[in-house]
């Protein structure tokens, strides 16, 4: 690349003669013979060594080899004597004849670019056949302004400056500049050392050391763009995080963490503070943060991940925190906190927590007052019962003493149920339980219950055929379940109405259907509290045997539900859904 600020011709011998003696210095003679000749106006292709194609003029070499340069049309009068020069340098520096040595192999592939240029800024040699841009070098012509005019505009002036400068400014010093330069490929971002060896007596220049971080910039750019995604992403998160290093210096906290901890200064400013300094940061009085600090002094000297930690945070606040130490295989990087301010889910369970403790205590209450009032009513029922028959056997009004005897029997009996769903669900009652048959179990209820089906006229079918399932639990109290839902579902049929008995078993429950036509009354789900009335089954039409069913079903663990008919019969479905083996202990 010829510099033509530098007054210097392209056919001038000794400039030539320079060049290719400074380069042989680093063992370089050869490519600077080639630069010199191959930066020829009119030159086509030079050779060292070989001869090249159709040369236009070739000179032996006394060691062997010769020096030639193929040239377009009619070659320059200079050209002869220049290409003479070059091949008696090459001779005078005792060339090996174009064979290129063990050292000029190596500098040829180091990764970085060399050039050293002298005190007037011509260079002097370098490690390059060619510059980024893909022109030859040439020694003794090319200047440091021409290399600066690789770089791109806007890196120009301040890589001039420091190059004018160095020398005077930092005598023997160094400075160190990136710049894009430009390539056959586009910009490429070079890391450039100056070094001002100008008084050293050996080097006596500038000396320029490049390197290509292209690569290295983009990974390093990369990296900051995925870092910025991450600390925005962790900003927005509702949770309070913080990453601290080993030492506990603060990496990253997001807003809410800030916030949390209720501490002076943005979440950009408390990054890289030491904890110390943090806690001079704090905002409310010392014992607001006491749990934190006790659950903090736990964590690091046991470096045990910790999960959902409830820590009380002043007199009116829970936090919820998780702890993870960092580390790889060999050491401890550092820890990460998260925070969340769980004080209205915490009241709310605590509310939940008295609501389901006053209900546990109401229903007590309500037990214990079903047993009281059914021990009272039971003595004076008792005798009403035994005195009822002289009623009847007397000369009185016999159908009003019938009444009363049917009636005072029918109270007995719901007073006697009373106290049986008041021993259910106080537990009083104890639980007999054994391997039960439920097919026949079942059918023998259907049985029991077909003169009440006879006497409305309700057909019940039983699906359950060939049932094998053997269920644990008490055979009489379930037998008392299936008997009051077949019962309720006959009793609340319309006459000629069908009631099917399903039955299905899976690997831990089994579950008894009884679908009738009669459609379910109130909200879908809701369990009856009241049947129409029926002259069979003497609970039907009180809603009694119903809760008996659902009482039994839930102390053998199971439960019951009913729902509107799916089959297009406008009915309901109760369903009973019990646990292969039987309650939980």
């Amino acid at each position: 690349m010829a510099d033509t600020s530098a007054g210097s011709s392209p056919w001038d011998c000794a400039a030539a003669v320079r060049a290719v003696t400074w380069a042989d210095r680093s063992g370089r003679a050869v490519y600077a013979a080639l630069s010199v000749l191959r930066g020829l106006p009119g030159v086509v292709d030079a050779g060292v060594g070989t001869l090249v194609p159709g040369a236009t003029v070739a000179v032996a070499l006394t060691s062997g080899g010769v020096v030639s340069v193929r040239c377009e049309g009619d070659p320059h009068p200079g050209l002869a004597p220049l290409v003479d020069t070059v091949a008696a340098t090459l001779d005078g520096v005792r060339t090996d004849g174009g064979v290129i040595d063990f050292r000029d192999a190596v500098i040829a592939q180091m990764p970085s670019i060399v050039a050293l240029f002298t005190p007037d800024g011509l260079l002097r040699w370098s490690n390059m056949v060619h510059w980024p841009d893909g022109t030859p070098v040439r020694y003794g012509e090319t200047t440091l302004s021409a290399i600066t005019s690789l770089v791109h505009p806007d890196d120009q002036p301040q890589l001039a400056n420091l190059i004018e400068t160095l020398h005077t400014d930092n005598r023997g010093g160094q400075v160190k500049h990136s710049a894009r330069v430009r390539t056959p490929v586009g910009w490429r971002v070079l890391d450039i050392d100056f070094l001002d060896r100008i008084d050293d007596p050996v080097i006596g220049g500038l000396v320029a050391f490049a390197h290509d971080i292209t690569a290295l910039q983009e990974a390093q750019r990369a990296k900051e763009v995925t870092a910025t995604r991450l600390r925005q992403l962790v900003d927005s998160l509702e949770v309070g995080v913080l990453l601290q290093d080993d030492d506990r210096v603060v990496l990253t906290i997001n807003t809410a963490a800030a916030a949390l901890l209720d501490l002076r200064g943005s979440a950009a400013e408390l990054s890289g503070q030491r904890a110390e300094v943090v806690r001079g940061l704090r905002g409310l009085p010392p014992g607001h943060y006491a749990g934190l600090d006790e659950l903090a002094r736990q964590c690091m000297a046991d470096g045990l991940v910790v999960r959902r930690a409830v820590v009380p945070f002043g007199p009116d606040r829970v936090l919820e925190v998780d702890f993870l130490p960092i580390k790889d295989d060999r050491e401890r990087l550092g820890n990460l906190w998260v925070l969340r301010d769980v004080t209205e889910q915490v009241e709310s369970q605590r509310s939940l927590q008295r609501r389901n403790a006053e209900l546990s205590r109401l229903a007590s209450l309500k037990t214990e007052f079903i047993a009281t009032v059914s021990h009272e009513l039971r003595t004076p029922l008792t005798t009403l019962t035994s005195l009822t028959p002289l009623l009847t056997d007397g000369q009185g009004d016999r159908t009003l003493a019938l009444a009363v005897d049917r009636n005072v029997h029918r109270m007995a009996t719901l007073v006697e149920k009373l106290l049986f769903l008041a021993g259910l669900e106080s537990h009083s009652r104890h639980l007999d339980l054994a391997p039960t048959p439920v097919g026949p179990l079942v059918a023998e209820q259907i049985a029991t219950l077909s003169l009440l089906a006879a006497d409305r006229s309700v057909t019940v079918v039983n699906s359950l055929g060939a049932d094998a399932t053997v269920l644990t639990g008490d055979r009489d109290l379930l037998a008392r379940m299936v008997h009051h839902v077949v019962a309720a579902a006959i009793g609340s049929s319309p006459p000629s109405a069908s009631v099917y008995v399903n039955s299905a078993v899976t690997r831990h429950d089994w579950t008894l259907e009884i679908v009738d036509e009669n459609p379910l009354p109130g909200d879908s789900g809701r369990l009856f509290t009241t049947l129409g009335a029926t002259n069979g089954d003497q609970l039907i039409g009180s809603g009694l045997g119903l809760v008996l069913a659902r009482a039994i079903a839930e102390r053998h663990g199971g439960a019951m539900v009913l729902t509107p008919s799916h089959g297009g019969n406008g009915g309901t479905v109760i369903r009973l859904e019990l646990p292969l083996a039987g309650p939980a202990s």
